[in-house]
């Protein structure tokens, strides 16, 4: 699980961390990989674990965390890059998506690096997947999954309902859509920080259930912040980040995946503990966690 670390998560501070976390909730090494900057996206791919760390693409060994390669990335734009998730095709090519520039960049197996498209019809991409020959991500600012094919025209794949968002200050339709996972059965997860939702969405985009339901922007508290999600299939729970709280929250999945149903309003049981010994319903983790990679 990636942790930006204590500031902001787009400083160049090297207090950044990969940390370790057993199937049972035990946080097996807290900081495994440690002197990162703001690291996000993870993506395993054969022995490497990619990680999108704002201006670098780092990979290290799986399973002993021993660095195989950083990669950065040269800046094109007036601003500085924020690199947030990362996906890598069956190919080797690695794709980073820029949430401040509203940028996809590419990286060859060779290590070859290139901005892949940019502009505001984006929608300042986070979440990031492969469908195929063509790339999918979630957007920061619309209600919008979209889809880019190899000429690199955008199609909108999936909408989310709008919701008002003029009280807390965003621009019509944002939604601040963050994690990102597409299901084999073609359904797809889409976590918000707007809304506070998990949503399991339809491969027609049409049907939507909230899977998990966690603190809003709406709320006065401000928001839980789920980021970047994963799925652990053998054990058939679905993995939230909660950014702002410092927790990892595992939840069962509804009937659309497991059998079980869950209405909007359901509130995840935490049911990582936070030290073997304690009787506690959550993991705690120092340094904001962002997202999670697993191989389970």
């Amino acid at each position: 699980m990636s942790n930006v670390g204590p500031g902001s998560p787009g400083a160049l501070d090297h207090n950044g961390f990969i940390s370790r976390v057993s199937p049972n909730g035990t946080i097996v090494q807290l900081a495994w990989i440690a002197g990162l900057n703001g690291p996000k996206g993870l993506w395993l791919f054969e022995d490497g674990l990619y990680v999108a760390d704002i201006n670098t693409l780092r990979v290290f060994n799986r399973f002993s965390g021993a660095s195989i390669a950083t990669i950065p990335v040269p800046n094109p734009f007036p601003r500085p890059l924020f690199l947030n998730d990362v996906v890598v095709a069956n190919n080797g090519t690695a794709f980073i998506t820029d949430s401040v520039n509203s940028a996809l960049f590419q990286v060859t197996p060779q290590e070859q690096v290139s901005l892949l498209t940019s502009g505001p019809t984006l929608g300042r991409p986070n979440g990031i997947q492969v469908q195929g020959a063509n790339i999918t991500w979630v957007t920061l600012i619309s209600n919008k999954v979209l889809r880019t094919n190899p000429s690199n025209h955008v199609f909108t794949q999936v909408e989310l309902p709008v919701v008002d968002v003029s009280q807390v200050g965003l621009p019509p339709g944002a939604l601040l859509l963050d994690g990102y996972i597409r299901l084999q059965n073609g359904r797809v997860l889409v976590s918000s920080w707007v809304t506070g939702d998990v949503s399991l969405i339809s491969p027609s985009g049409k049907e939507m259930t909230t899977l998990a339901y966690v603190a809003s922007r709406f709320d006065p508290s401000g928001p839980a912040g789920p980021a970047d999600i994963n799925v652990d299939l053998t054990r058939d729970r679905v993995l939230i980040p909660l950014f702002n709280l410092g927790q990892l929250l595992i939840v069962p999945p509804p009937s659309e995946v497991s059998g079980t149903s869950r209405s909007k309003g359901w509130i995840p049981q935490l049911l990582m503990p936070a030290k073997p010994s304690a009787i506690v319903s959550r993991v705690d983790v120092v340094g904001n966690p962002e997202v999670l990679a697993t191989s389970c």
